[in-house]
């Protein structure tokens, strides 16, 4: 019995040391669930904001054998959802579409990438995809603007999970994810200086001196307590840690032209457990919040099943220092985002598919 609480003790004390307790950073969670799409279902939600004050919420459904990659919007801060539009649609067996993610350009168009492509109906992959579409109606109707990357399938060199942002001069980066092998695969950057219309080589951001599945790429901006801008994107990986998955970083000081060192973000606990699918904001109050999915609180081994999304906190500071562990929703909640709200509220919204689309509201004390 006394080395059981030995063992319970330095448990807890390790805990405490990888995610420690920070001031003004404690998360609470609403026990309200806000569905994507009043009619349910739906996968890889996430949510955008316009500058008329709606956020549009997007997820790929599946009706009729087909994917549909959908938007919604809402007028009242993420709070409730209606139907909106249709970015694409393409037969299950044959197209693979995916990945939707949103970002309003400076002239006020929105751009959406996705992953697109072509497969047998015995599931090869013949041809890989990162598309760009782009929507002059504040999201209602879409038509299709470029493909950021593409390559024909050799081997194993797919092209996944595109992320959009605006650079400080108006630029838009696509950050993703390209396969070098089965056990390799770096994060990819790529700018436009044209809305969408074209795009500059490529760029690495993460994984060129290191072996890992290096995937799923997101960023946000902050500043430190020193007023110095940084740009800081996380992504699952498997480097070190093979064929397991672990939470990283990477930071840039100079607006996503070069990036430093990885950093450890979230290793997961148990034995044998995986964490994946990062997502990163920073709140009005300069709150910093990453989200992530991971099986750690099951020894099933089943994964991505039985993964719950849980956050992270830190304080704008360089490094961060991530602490307070939350869970947002529970088994089995997959590929998970989130939400900076703009109302000055400080609080967060965090988005999973959970038998479908929905989201949790997260305030900060």
């Amino acid at each position: 019995m006394k080395l059981l609480f030995l063992l319970s003790t330095l448990s807890v004390s390790l805990a405490s040391v990888l995610y420690p307790r920070a001031n003004n950073l404690v998360p609470t969670v609403s026990s309200t669930d806000t569905l994507l799409t009043p009619g349910g279902g739906g996968t890889y939600p996430r949510l955008a904001h316009l500058a008329d004050g709606s956020v549009l919420g997007s997820f790929t459904a599946f009706s009729g054998g087909k994917n549909i990659l959908t938007v919604t919007r809402s007028t009242d801060g993420a709070r409730t959802f209606t139907p909106w539009g249709i970015v694409a649609t393409g037969t299950s067996n044959i197209n693979d579409l995916d990945n939707l993610q949103l970002v309003q350009l400076p002239n006020g168009s929105i751009l959406a990438t996705f992953r697109n492509h072509d497969k047998t109906t015995a599931n090869v992959y013949t041809f890989y995809r990162i598309t760009a579409c782009i929507s002059h109606d504040n999201g209602q109707t879409w038509a299709f603007i470029s493909q950021v990357d593409q390559r024909a399938a050799s081997g194993v060199n797919g092209l996944w999970e595109p992320f959009g942002r605006i650079s400080v001069n108006g630029a838009v980066q696509v950050y993703y994810a390209a396969e070098n092998a089965q056990n390799d695969q770096d994060i990819l950057m790529r700018t436009s200086t044209d809305n969408g219309a074209t795009w500059s080589a490529e760029t690495t951001v993460a994984g060129a001196t290191t072996t890992g599945r290096d995937g799923m790429p997101a960023c946000t901006t902050f500043t430190t307590p020193a007023g110095a801008a940084r740009l800081l994107c996380v992504f699952e990986t498997t480097e070190g840690t093979a064929p397991l998955f672990t939470v990283k970083s990477v930071e840039s000081s100079d607006d996503g032209r070069t990036f430093g060192s990885r950093a450890q973000v979230f290793v997961p606990g148990g034995s044998q457990n995986n964490a994946g699918a990062p997502f990163v904001v920073t709140t009005t109050a300069g709150t910093l919040v990453v989200s992530f999915m991971t099986d750690e609180d099951t020894s099933a081994h089943t994964w991505a099943s039985g993964a719950s999304m849980k956050i992270l906190t830190s304080l704008s500071t360089d490094p961060p220092v991530w602490g307070q562990k939350t869970t947002v929703l529970g088994a089995s909640s997959f590929w998970p985002g989130l939400y900076s709200r703009v109302d000055g509220s400080g609080t967060v919204v965090g988005c999973a598919d959970l038998n479908g689309a929905q989201c949790r509201s997260i305030s900060f004390a």
